[in-house]
């Protein structure tokens, strides 16, 4: 197992140059030039472009720029065009926030997708299963961004029980949870609402195919209670497949926390990597997508390392 998790971090490499690379040709090509965002319009002259454009070092083609910001990417070295702080320094102040999102996320849509889906898998094809899919369609066809402007208007607006922007009380500092979670709990059903369908989806499907397996017949046979079947039987065979589609559907939440981060105004990595890209701010734009093809990998990581604690063929063979 352990040279196994070596190979795959051997190959995170090879993807980070890959995805971030790519960036940064979309970047080159999209039309807008750094300078004219740095430089106010009363001063753009020639001479005054053509510096900012030397010290900046916008003036070398572009192959040679990305691998010089690569480099100092790797060694930290590397600044923001805007405010010439390391950028390691700003992603490192807006990941956590991202992070934590995230994981909330991911919680909340696990303690949700596992008993739905177990209903709705011991009842299929009743009202309680077709009640599920009729969710599961109405939650993939929901705009994460006009869910979220509702609830703002219903909670902040109407009731002002919650702040719509924010990750905690201006002048306040830190992660404490209770004074963030008021301010992260409508960023989290949001975020957790985009995927919760897709993993009910998945857990209903794995349930009611691992419902059918022989093994269950015949541990109903020797009498064993229903509960104790699947608590002991079927639950740990039928998480394998959604360790699966946990971990595919971290990248979707990274980019979702774009909207989300964007909808409430969270100082997270998303709202960070938009705000770079539209002021062209290539640094920045590059370390988030490394930071974020790393944590993909990480990810992708966990699940294998899931399966071989869960599954007991992939932990034997």
């Amino acid at each position: 197992m352990a040279a196994y998790a070596l190979r795959r971090l051997a190959a995170l490499v090879p993807l980070v140059f890959g995805v971030t690379a790519i960036t940064f040709a979309l970047l080159v090509l999209a039309p807008g030039d750094p300078v004219t965002f740095l430089i106010p319009p009363e001063q753009r002259g020639a001479a005054d472009l053509a510096a900012m454009r030397h010290e900046l070092g916008l003036d070398r083609p572009p192959p040679v720029q990305y691998v010089s910001m690569m480099r100092d990417l790797v060694t930290g070295r590397l600044r923001s065009f805007g405010d010439r702080r390391p950028t390691l320094a700003r992603v490192g102040e807006a990941l956590p926030v991202t992070l934590i999102l995230t994981a909330a996320s991911m919680a909340l849509t696990l303690a949700l997708a596992i008993p739905i889906a177990l209903v709705a898998a011991l009842r299929p094809y009743s009202l309680v299963d077709h009640g599920a899919t009729l969710f599961s369609l109405l939650g993939i066809s929901l705009p994460s961004f006009w869910f979220g402007l509702g609830l703002i208007y219903v909670f902040t607006e109407q009731l002002a029980w919650l702040p719509a922007t924010g990750i905690r009380p201006t002048g306040a500092t830190g992660y404490n949870p209770l004074v963030i979670a008021p301010y992260l709990l409508m960023p989290t059903i949001v975020q957790a609402l985009s995927i919760l369908p897709v993993m009910v989806r998945y857990a209903r499907s794995s349930l009611l195919d691992q419902l059918a397996q022989e093994y269950v017949r015949v541990a109903r046979s020797k009498g064993l209670r229903e509960r104790t079947i699947l608590r002991r039987h079927i639950a740990r065979n039928a998480l394998v497949p959604v360790v699966t589609v946990t971990a595919l559907l971290v990248p979707f939440l990274l980019s979702g926390s774009v909207v989300v981060e964007t909808t409430f105004a969270l100082p997270g990595l998303g709202q960070l990597a938009v705000n770079a890209a539209l002021a062209r701010d290539y640094p920045i734009v590059l370390t988030t997508t490394a930071i974020a093809g790393v944590l993909v990998v990480a990810g992708n990581l966990a699940a294998d390392i899931g399966y071989f604690y869960l599954d007991p063929r992939i932990r034997d063979g």
